[in-house]
């Protein structure tokens, strides 16, 4: 399984719509390319803005491919990312996973 780790921040007042707005962009499509296993937004809130990790799973590099192109490293961005004032990462982090076990609730 491969993970694939992209990183972006808005200002605090834009985090919900931003988190929707992501929703509905990056883990709508890349859960329709065949290959997808699953993804996570993680957020953190700062003195002045909120970061996004979006994470997504992939079983093989040819279905990161289908997802992101030829160019796996870049960003896959979207039209109406600049409505929340988004400030992304242009390039993406890709790990192989060694060891994976399901979180458990506390």
């Amino acid at each position: 399984m491969i993970v694939r780790t992209w990183k972006g921040h808005v200002p605090r007042r834009h985090a919900d719509g931003f988190e929707k707005h992501l929703l509905s962009t990056g883990v709508t499509e890349s859960a329709a390319v065949p290959g997808h296993v699953g993804a996570q937004i993680l957020w953190t809130d700062t003195a002045d803005h909120t970061e996004f990790v979006f994470i997504t799973y992939w079983r093989t590099w040819d279905a990161v491919r289908r997802f992101a192109g030829e160019d796996i490293t870049a960003a896959v961005l979207y039209r109406g990312d600049e409505q929340d004032e988004l400030t992304p990462s242009t390039k993406v982090d890709h790990h192989r996973v060694a060891f994976s076990s399901e979180p458990r609730n506390p």
